[in-house]
């Protein structure tokens, strides 16, 4: 990936042609990325509070350790740790 940001005293910039502002709203590259990014955020969201709502209905039904179990709890795993290493998650 190339970056289009970089860091300077905790504050993220970008390049001029990177975002421009046009009738009250922002647009560009650096735009873009952000709204490709929200929308993976929120797809790993989605599929974590799915895996989680399977998991409790195993749980209530006394399955929780079939194989089915076992693979929906590695998938909420692998979810949750995307969102800490993407930092919109605190790690738990």
């Amino acid at each position: 990936m190339d970056r289009i940001t970089s860091k300077t005293d905790g504050v993220y910039t970008a390049p001029p042609g990177a975002v421009a502002i046009e009738a009250e709203r922002a647009t560009g590259e650096a735009i873009e990325r952000l709204g490709m990014f929200e929308d993976a955020v929120e797809l790993i969201e989605q599929q974590l509070a799915r895996a989680t709502a399977k998991l409790d209905d195993l749980k209530a039904r006394g399955k929780i350790r079939s194989a089915q179990g076992q693979q929906l709890l590695a998938q909420k795993l692998t979810y949750s740790s995307t969102l800490t290493l993407l930092g919109v998650k605190d790690a738990d």
